[in-house]
């Protein structure tokens, strides 16, 4: 008796477990969906935003109240975003670029502040932030390239510390 009970509750584990995974697939999905379906929603909330008339009051009072209601809109969107893409790869050639860009610039700020106060401490950050710039730009070009098969987006953001927001 014990036998069937137990293999009747293991039975039922791996069940409930594998309907647990596929929701959960099938869920990505919908979100996707979900995400088209909030994002032509928004562009189309926007467009009548941009043609409302605002006037008069009410028509100012309207247009402030469908702008709050795109605002939300906006939201809701973000939010599942964050849902569907976790790690934000959209945007994640931008932020390493970004991040580049002002390594960069701190780099000549420590080679100008050296310069003039003939202080060799800034200097040698000026060079490791150099190292770490050249290191940065091996990834992106290793990222950008996608013949070869490479690091994820999220092993990137933790490797090179650049937050997903």
């Amino acid at each position: 008796m014990k036998k069937k009970l137990t293999v009747i509750a293991i039975t039922a584990g791996i069940i409930g477990g594998s309907l647990l995974t596929a929701s959960a697939a099938f869920g990505d999905a919908d979100h996707i969906k979900n995400l088209n379906d909030l994002k032509s929603a928004f562009e189309s909330k926007k467009k009548k935003l941009n043609e409302m008339p605002n006037q008069t009051p009410e028509e100012i009072e309207a247009t402030v109240k469908a702008g709050k209601e795109l605002k939300d809109l906006g939201k809701e969107v973000a939010k599942v975003e964050r849902i569907v893409d976790p790690d934000r790869e959209e945007e994640f050639a931008n932020q390493l670029r970004s991040h580049i860009a002002g390594m960069k610039d701190s780099v000549s700020e420590l080679k100008r502040i050296a310069e003039e106060t003939k202080d060799s401490q800034y200097l040698k950050k000026a060079e490791e932030l150099e190292k770490k710039v050249a290191r940065y730009e091996k990834e992106q070009r290793a990222y950008l390239n996608k013949d070869q098969p490479g690091k994820t987006v999220k092993e990137l953001r933790k490797e090179l510390d650049i937050p997903a927001n």
